[in-house]
């Protein structure tokens, strides 16, 4: 643990890498003047071509990956294809001169968090970056659920997302609420039929002891109710079981005020299924 803490630590401090791949040195130029206008200190590596981005991808490991579907030779997208198969997993966001019929369907399989029509936009691009940075702090999480099983599976979600979480947890409640005092969290989790006190009653006391911590709530079919009374115990959110990934970044997203890629709004009931399979791969 304390090594896997040191190597987290380093980490985070070590330059944001950003691969930059798109055949028009124009796209390029103007890409990194943004990345370097965010952050002077943030490593930039250019990529003309499907190859070349395949082996910057394998062998530098970037961060972030802003790669256009088109290219000679081996695609954009083909490249990201490979890369991910071999476990390279930056946050991709895609690139395209024109409107894409597939967009949608091309950036689910490949787990994109965005897809953007050329030229891009400074300040979406701006977004993006502000959303890596929110993604890269990590988080103290208390995850509160009575069922052994169903912490492990709540848990490898949280570590599955594109977030960062430090998790501690607990089976009770009022085990929950000692910890809350003696621990400075960014969040905790509820079961809502946690066994003795439950999750709502749970959440009442812990905005209390801690009201700096942002409470959730997860519940399996919650009814038409629950959200309302969430909203008048302080409760940040609610998490119907079974969630996925793409429902924890959602989360995410609206409680810490991140801008929605248009990606994520732009997902069917039919891509959505399809991106939870794609965030698992």
């Amino acid at each position: 643990m304390v090594e896997r803490a040191a190597r987290r630590g380093a980490d985070e401090r070590r330059a944001v890498r950003v691969l930059v791949a798109d055949p028009a040195a124009g796209a390029r130029l103007s890409l990194a003047v943004t990345l370097k206008g965010f952050d002077p200190g943030m490593e930039v590596i250019e990529a003309t071509g499907g190859r070349e981005t395949l082996e910057v991808l394998t062998k530098s490991r970037p961060d972030i990956a802003f790669v256009n579907v088109h290219m000679e030779g081996m695609s954009g997208a083909e490249a990201m294809a490979v890369a991910r198969h071999q476990g390279v997993r930056p946050l991709t966001i895609l690139m395209a001169d024109g409107v894409m019929k597939h967009w949608v369907d091309l950036s689910v399989e490949l787990d994109a968090y965005e897809f953007l029509k050329k030229p891009v936009d400074v300040d979406h691009v701006t977004a993006l970056l502000k959303n890596h940075r929110r993604m890269r702090q990590p988080l103290r999480l208390l995850l509160v659920d009575h069922s052994d099983s169903a912490r492990a599976t709540v848990r490898k979600i949280f570590e599955r997302s594109r977030f960062r979480f430090e998790i501690d947890e607990t089976d009770a409640g009022r085990h929950a609420l000692k910890l809350l005092q003696l621990t400075s969290y960014d969040l905790a989790l509820f079961d809502m039929h946690l066994k003795g006190m439950d999750g709502l009653e749970t959440a009442c006391q812990a905005r209390e002891v801690a009201p700096n911590t942002k409470l959730l709530i997860m519940s399996v079919s919650p009814g038409d109710s629950l959200p309302g009374a969430l909203k008048h115990f302080g409760v940040e959110a609610l998490l119907e079981k079974p969630f996925y990934i793409r429902d924890v970044e959602k989360v995410f997203h609206k409680i810490y005020g991140l801008r929605r890629p248009y990606l994520m709004n732009a997902l069917t009931p039919e891509t959505e299924a399809k991106a939870r399979v794609a965030a698992l791969r």
